[in-house]
């Protein structure tokens, strides 16, 4: 769609700045707004005596993640247009600037809009359950993190023993370990409650762990990324997100650098996808026989993992389009 107006949002946490931009990039007005429902109302009201109607209206924002959560619902519950972009997205793509301040980067951020309106996806609120999944995710991110500093505390307490009686701080470790796992194992439960509670959800549940290496955990972290496979539609574009495709690096004939993946990259995701290539390379035939015939070629051990990574993508984004889970074939 069209769009004759664009308003460049900088959000902060108790504010933002709104800047009223028209479609020949020309800033018409400028004004700051608290960060609240009703600031967003004052926002509305401010835009609509402005501009002939709010339909032709866009309203770009950086995706500052909580800080964007009132702006959001009241894109949803006012009907008014609303894109959510990736700041670094926006920061790469200003060029050299000098100095900056809330009021420009506002006036930034309608710029990006203007030059990009047409391209640019509205926002939709996400599916509830995956939300609730992505709010378990991190808390058992968290609980993982006290576990393995649990462990580690264990062990200096079991080798330092030898130096004088410890069973005590042995005992209080052990016992907050134990905890820490029952909370893991709560946590996991009530994920798969709520995979359960969607037919969606539970199809594609039950077709991703199909596939050798990918666990409860790593199918949950999928669905959640590609918001139920609804994000992403190319398994490559998938692939680029998380670091996994490789890219060219030369330029004439002076430089010959080695193909490499990108930094600008969910490393999150690729932690996940890592561990998954090397359980499949453990229990998946085909797998297992390509890892040994590429090192043995004198590939490098990273290389072939990263393919095998890309291999698990492609089998992911397969059963979900065909509907049928993998079946493993012998190599």
């Amino acid at each position: 769609m069209n769009y004759s107006y664009i308003v460049g949002l900088d959000v902060g946490k108790k504010s933002f700045d709104a800047s009223l931009m028209s479609s020949d990039e020309e800033e018409l007005c400028h004004r700051r707004f608290a960060n609240s429902e009703s600031g967003i109302h004052s926002l509305l009201d401010w835009v609509s005596s402005r501009v002939t109607t709010l339909d032709r209206a866009l309203f770009c924002a950086e995706n500052m993640g909580s800080y964007v959560t009132s702006l959001c619902l009241c894109s949803q519950q006012l009907g008014f247009s609303l894109a959510l972009e990736c700041p670094l997205a926006i920061k790469k793509s200003i060029g050299l600037q000098r100095g900056k301040n809330d009021r420009v980067d506002a006036f930034r951020i309608a710029s990006y809009a203007v030059s990009r309106h047409r391209k640019l996806k509205l926002y939709k609120l996400p599916d509830k359950n995956l939300v609730q999944l992505r709010a378990w995710m991190c808390i058992r991110d968290n609980l993982v993190k006290q576990k393995v500093s649990a462990i580690k505390l264990l062990e200096i307490t079991t080798e330092t023993s030898v130096l004088t009686n410890l069973s005590a701080c042995r005992t209080f470790l052990e016992g907050q370990l134990s905890m820490i796992k029952e909370k893991i194992s709560y946590v996991e439960q009530e994920m798969e409650k709520i995979i359960n509670s969607s037919v969606l959800l539970a199809e594609n549940y039950e077709l991703l762990t199909s596939i050798k290496g990918i666990g409860m955990i790593n199918a949950i972290v999928l669905l959640c990324v590609t918001d139920n496979f609804r994000r992403f539609s190319d398994p490559r574009k998938f692939a680029c997100y998380c670091g996994v495709a490789p890219f060219e690096h030369t330029s004439g004939t002076s430089i010959r650098g080695k193909t490499r993946t990108s930094q600008l990259a969910n490393r999150e995701v690729k932690v996940y996808l890592t561990r998954a290539a090397i359980t499949a390379m453990v229990w998946d035939p085909q797998l297992k026989a390509y890892y040994k015939k590429k090192t043995g070629e004198g590939k490098h051990k990273a290389s072939v993992i990263n393919a095998i990574r890309a291999k698990i993508i492609a089998r992911c984004f397969a059963v979900i389009k065909r509907r049928t889970p993998f079946v493993t074939l012998r190599a």
